[in-house]
């Protein structure tokens, strides 16, 4: 059978999946590395589901720790590097904003991918915020272009596996840059639920771009998700 999940508004916060499904290593949780011991103020819930990273900070995937941010609906600031810079970013899914040290829609892709997480904090008082993070820019089009242009190609453990996808209903994607190839695969998931691997017949772009495209539509809240369930 299938369970339809149907994300919330892109102007609203996710609701939050269940632990045992988004944890990739439930031992993490008891492990130190990514997350400081001040982090106890933050979100029980965004807390535990952050801890799924705490094993390897280095290799903390900085796309899925901004996912669960956007899908708990919960403030977070970030400490991450750019080629041995310290390069600062706070995330407010509810107020559709982040602040940051630089504005992160103007780098190259190149210099997107580039970007390491170094740490996950709590989200720091005004007035630290507009001392160390000069831009400000709204959350949405940063999502998009971070989940498109960033590092990670791999999709979201929240839409990987066995699943099928469509494109939301009501949910507007003005504004946001959308090419021509991205365009034409938004197209084919306005009907029934698509594979990847549907995706691909037809498609030169390969894998990876499918699903940078759906971890981008996942971010603006704009999937409709199939999941099975073998018995």
């Amino acid at each position: 059978m299938f369970e339809k999940t149907r994300l919330q508004d892109a102007g609203s916060a996710f609701s939050p999946t269940g632990f045992v499904s988004t944890l990739a290593n439930e031992d993490a949780v008891t492990k130190p590395g990514l997350l400081e011991p001040a982090n106890v103020t933050l979100s029980p819930s965004l807390l535990l589901d952050l801890k799924r990273f705490a094993q390897d900070p280095a290799e903390a995937d900085l796309l899925a720790v901004v996912a669960a941010s956007v899908r708990h609906g919960k403030p977070l600031s970030l400490a991450l590097e750019l080629d041995e810079q310290p390069l600062l970013l706070t995330l407010h899914p509810q107020r559709q904003i982040y602040y940051g040290s630089r504005d992160l829609c103007s780098l190259t892709d190149e210099a997107l991918a580039r970007v390491k997480m170094l740490r996950v904090e709590p989200d720091a008082d005004t007035k630290a915020l507009l001392e160390g993070r000069a831009h400000i820019g709204s959350l949405r089009p940063m999502l998009w272009h971070l989940a498109l242009r960033g590092a990670q190609s791999q999709l979201l453990p929240e839409i990987a596996g066995p699943v099928r996808c469509r494109l939301a209903l009501g949910i507007s994607l003005n504004g946001l840059p959308i090419n021509g190839m991205t365009r034409r695969l938004i197209e084919r998931m306005k009907g029934a639920p698509v594979s990847v691997d549907d995706l691909l017949d037809g498609n030169l772009q390969g894998r990876a771009a499918i699903q940078r495209v759906w971890n981008a539509l996942y971010l603006q809240s704009a999937l409709m998700v199939s999941r099975s369930f073998k018995h």
